[in-house]
This record gives C-alpha cells, structure tokens and sequence, in this order.
C-alpha cells in the first residue's frame, strides 16, 4: 500500500456523528501506517442544509478527536479546491465530455411526471426507476424544449444488464446488475448542481485517491460510481467499506440510544484519548486482544483484513469504562484543569480555594470520576458548608444514628486540633468505645452524617479532606434541623 492517500469527505449539514468519526479515524490510521496522506474534503453541495457553522464544528471535533490531515479546506494542497462547492467548473468539463460522447443526456420530465412513473413501478410490483422518456429525444427536440425555457437536469445513461464488481477489501467481491440500479440516474440536477454519486468520482480521481475507506451505507452506490469511471475512462480507487455502528438494540444509533455527536462527548467530559480508543476498536481487534491501546499502538495494529462484516455494536457503558481508565492516567494538576469549567459552572469559584486542597480533593475523587462531568456529584460534598441529605440516607439516619453516636463523634472532633490520620484513628477509636458501635453500623452513618452520601472516597481520607471545621458546622447544622423539627 505505497503512496497511499485516503479521504474523509463529510457534509457540513451538522454535527460530527461518532459513526463518521469512527470512518474519519480508520482513514486516518491507515494513511499513518502506510506513510501516506490524509485528505479532508468538504462535501457542501446541499446548499439547503450545509452551513460555515457545521464545517468549522466538524472540523473543531476532529481536530480535538487528534486527527490532522495533510490536505484539506484550511490547509490548502496541490489538488484544491478541498469544498466542492468551488469546484463546479471542474465538474462542468467532465459534465461536457459526457454529453458530447453521449454517455449523458439533458432530461426535461418534471418533478410530476417522475412521481409518476415511480407510482406506476411501484403499482406494477417493481422496483422504482426512471423509465428512459427523455432518452432518445433527437437534437432538434433538445433545443425546441431549451428555447421554450423548460428546465432540464442531466441523466447519466445506465447500460442494461452489465455486472458491475465492486472489489472490496472488507467484503470480498460484491456484484451488482446494472439493471437493478434504478435506470439512468441523475448527475446534474435542474438547478445546475451535480450530485454526490457523480462528483465524487471526479474529485476522488482528481485529487489521487488510491483507497475509499467508508461506511456500508455507501456501498450501494458503488455501482453508480464504477459505472461513471468507466464512461470518463478514469481508474477506481480501491474500495472498503466497513459496517456500521448500531445501538444496543442493534437498531441504527440515533439519539435515542444516547449521545451520538463528537461534540456532545466533549462536552460531557469524555477524553478524546478515550473516545478515539474506543471508536477505532469497535468493529474489530487488535491481535493483542487489548482494549487500551494508544494512537501509535493503533497505528502500527490497523488492517482492514481484521475489520469485521457485521455492525459493531456501541457500547456505552464500556465507553465510560475506558474513559475512567484515561481519566486515572491524568496527573492531578492535568484533571483540575480539565475539570475547572464544570467546577466554575456549579457555581464555585476555584478563586476561593486554596490550590493544594484543590488537588487533594482531585486526588481523592478521581478514581470515582467516569467522564469529567462526574465531578458535579462530588462538588456539595467537599465544597458546601451544609449538605442534603436522599431518601436513603435519612433512613440510614433515623435507623442507625442516634443522638449519642452524633454527640460522641461531635465530642471527639472537638478534642483534636486537626483531622489527620493519626487523630482520625484515635477519634473513632473512641467513638467505639464511649458508644459500644463498630464496623458498618458506626462508619455508614458517620460517612452519611458528615458527607449527605452513602458512597464515595475512603471515609478518612474524605474526613481529612473536609476538614475539622467544616465537619462540625455540618453536624450542628444537622442538629439544628433536629431541634427545630
């Protein structure tokens, strides 16, 4: 695979969907294995719905995901324009030569008359398909219908009963007829726009594309796209085509199933280590057997060969699962500022804490963090004077501390000049002796006591951490409460 170049052409009709991203990376780690180029190409032909917002947002997630292309929109390259929206007098030449060859014909049926010649298939058990009326129109007849003003679209002249082989490096040889296609297609529409089946025949010649590594979607326009090269005498890029994700369902993912865009799992708090781990893995292994692998790890272990037929299956649990995994591998300082913006949008200013204690506390809850946005649920537990206490925990409370358990630990905090690890032994030490409880009894209902929580860190780190002072405004809080109800 010398000298290869690969491509990743999304629309900018919104934002990036991990399924595409996933595509974008396979591109990326072959092109890296191989020493050859990665290619961004905006495909924005769908003037209605591609916005300058999703193309910057595209390209902003893959940038983020770690992805860097050697041509493209803002890098610029020898084979531009990289958005085909600036390359329609390129396509007009090609568009020229298939009409002065007869390989293409100019189409005046309304949108109207192909409503109903699909009706019609459709009526008569068949599969919808143009039925070729404007074929054999003579030139004469061309030019009466374009003096009238009548608008046309261009139709790509589809040959019956060829076979059309699409060898793919995924999927082995899969063979179409071009009879089942849906007749002569379009390549041009009515308001001059090419389409994409078109088009990006040319753009993938023009710009050296040796390997169209995509999604299954498309690989029912393969056929269409064989069969332009050919009329243009140009030669084919190498074809694989993965399958697709799925939600656990094993329906297509969609919203439904949880978050699908690259934009919303940077904005939850996963890693772009993390995600970029886990989407390239999905749909095949690394010989290894190993799930955590990094970038360079991928790169050298990539082969298509590996690449399963059947769709992967996202699995969103185990995504949270690798992404506490990176979140470990963070040094503390590295995750207090990764996790600032999530911290400042609670409501805390960080201004106000002291920036040792803020590691510590880091320190402490990491191992209970999943994705970034985790550090939300610890917050009132070490920043708040006061905390609220759930259902569960009042019955925890009112089941198993009394008063005298309450007063002893209040007592016996108030003896010492600080919570440590030696002064926190010797309190509960003596909290058990004055109260005769130990084990679970005494340690849950302290941990709900002082924290609002039944779970979290270890209690005498937690204890340390909040501190002498901020344990007993809590306990006489609490017992405020008491008093007054």
């Amino acid at each position: 695979m010398d000298n290869i170049r690969v491509r990743f052409a999304p629309s900018p009709t919104g934002k990036l969907h991990i399924g595409n991203a996933r595509t974008a990376m396979f591109n990326y780690l072959l092109a890296k294995k191989f020493n050859g180029k990665f290619i961004l190409r905006i495909e924005d032909t769908d003037f209605e719905r591609s916005t300058k917002e999703s193309e910057e947002s595209i390209l902003k997630d893959l940038k983020w995901l770690g992805l860097t292309w050697d041509e493209g929109p803002d890098v610029g390259g020898e084979y531009g324009p990289y958005r085909q929206s600036e390359r329609f007098d390129i396509y007009k030449k090609y568009t020229d030569k298939l009409l002065n060859e007869g390989k293409a014909y100019k189409c005046f049926c309304t949108p109207e008359e192909i409503e109903e010649m699909r009706k019609e298939c459709i009526k008569n058990g068949k599969q919808p398909r143009y039925n070729g009326r404007c074929r054999n129109l003579t030139l004469e007849e061309v030019e009466e219908l374009e003096k009238s003003g009548k608008k046309y679209s261009i139709r790509f002249k589809v040959n019956e009963g060829i076979n059309v082989i699409v060898d793919d490096m995924i999927r082995g040889k899969v063979e179409f007829n071009s009879s089942n296609i849906g007749g002569d297609f379009i390549i041009v529409r009515s308001d001059g726009v090419p389409v994409y089946n078109y088009i990006v025949v040319i753009d993938d010649y023009l710009m050296k594309i040796t390997h169209v590594v995509r999604g299954d979607d498309h690989l029912s326009n393969t056929p269409k796209q064989i069969l332009v090269a050919k009329a243009l005498n140009i030669p084919l890029p190498k074809y694989a085509h993965h399958a697709l994700i799925l939600g656990p369902d094993r329906a297509k993912l969609s919203k439904r199933h949880g978050i699908t865009s690259v934009s919303n799992y940077r904005e939850e708090g996963y890693l772009p280590e993390a995600l970029f781990n886990y989407l390239s893995l999905l749909g095949w292994s690394s010989e290894s057997g190993e799930e955590i692998l990094s970038k360079e790890q991928l790169i050298k272990e990539i082969d298509l060969s590996r690449v399963g037929k059947s769709a992967a299956i996202f699995d969103f649990k185990k995504l949270r699962w690798i992404n506490s995994l990176y979140i470990r591998k963070l040094d503390n300082e590295t995750l207090l500022n990764l996790t600032k913006r999530f911290i400042e949008d609670s409501g805390y200013n960080l201004k106000n804490y002291n920036k040792e204690w803020l590691l510590n506390f880091i320190d402490l809850i990491k191992g209970n963090l999943e994705i970034l946005s985790d550090i939300k649920m610890w917050l009132p537990m070490f920043f708040d004077d006061t905390v609220e206490y759930s259902e569960e925990c009042n019955e925890i409370i009112q089941n198993d501390l009394p008063v005298e358990l309450i007063n002893s630990f209040k007592k016996n905090v108030e003896s010492v000049d600080e919570i440590n690890n030696e002064t926190y032994v010797t309190i509960m030490k003596s909290v058990m002796k004055e109260t005769k409880v130990k084990g679970k009894k005494l340690f849950m209902p302290i941990r709900v006591l002082v924290t609002g929580k039944n779970r979290g860190p270890d209690l005498d780190k937690t204890l340390i951490l909040l501190g002498k002072e901020k344990i007993l405004k809590r306990i006489e809080n609490f017992l405020s409460k008491i008093d007054v109800g």
